[in-house]
């Protein structure tokens, strides 16, 4: 038996192994056995394609302190703010985001999904601070680098697949930099602050304010007197009647 092997022909009629020409849209009639085997063939291939595509990449895993993640870009959030330089310096020292050089802080939301054809079994969010040097879009395969940091994962880097090409942050001065710059000035604070408190104990600090005080008393006398005989005759007093 034979049937019209064309989609845009409605029509489901067999045909004998005489016909040659469907009657309807005069296109060549094919057997019913080999139009089922080439339709099985293909149905075979298309199963097996994204399983030769995609692989089993790992979703996520620990990498160098922090985590990657390889996945899908299923989303991206992008907002402008415009903070005080105190308050981009408080996110910075307890919210471990990298401090922004420029007037407005610039923070980009990327929602992840693992590489499947079907649902989606797991999704992350990350976040990208400042402008950043490279691009991604929707729909894009890539590669994730951030440090997690509990309810939020600030991005190191992204290499994209799609396009084989890394994206950056821009210019910015990390988080970790700022703590340990401003905890190195602290034990420098607190370091004088106790050799001043151990020179008062031993009294070096009182013995030396008292003989400047005495070698400056003598000067300051003859200065105050020659003050008080130059403002006497040249700003003499007026007597009131």
């Amino acid at each position: 038996m034979k049937k019209c092997p064309n989609p845009d022909c409605e029509t489901f009629f067999l045909y004998g192994d005489d016909k040659v020409v469907c009657p309807f849209c005069r296109g060549r009639l094919v057997d019913t056995a080999q139009n089922a085997a080439e339709q099985g063939i293909r149905d075979t291939g298309r199963a097996r394609l994204p399983q030769m595509q995609h692989g089993t990449a790992e979703f996520v895993r620990s990498c160098f302190g922090g985590i990657e993640c390889h996945g899908r870009i299923v989303e991206i959030d992008h907002q402008e703010l415009f903070y005080s330089n105190r308050h981009k310096m408080f996110n910075t020292i307890f919210r471990g985001e990298p401090y922004q050089l420029a007037h407005q802080s610039v923070e980009y939301t990327i929602r992840v999904e693992n590489i499947t054809d079907g649902f989606a079994a797991e999704v992350m969010d990350f976040c990208l601070y400042g402008s950043y040097l490279g691009r991604f879009q929707v729909g894009d395969e890539v590669v994730i680098r951030a440090k997690d940091l509990g309810n939020r994962r600030v991005v190191r880097s992204i290499y994209n697949e799609t396009t084989s090409s890394r994206v950056f942050p821009g210019f910015q001065i990390p988080a970790g930099l700022l703590r340990g710059f401003i905890l190195l000035i602290a034990f420098a604070v607190i370091a004088m602050i106790c050799q001043l408190t151990a020179l008062f104990q031993t009294g070096a600090i009182a013995a030396g304010v008292m003989a400047l005080a005495a070698a400056l008393m003598p000067s300051v006398i003859i200065i105050g007197a020659i003050w008080y005989v130059l403002r006497s005759v040249f700003f003499p007093r007026r007597r009131r009647r």
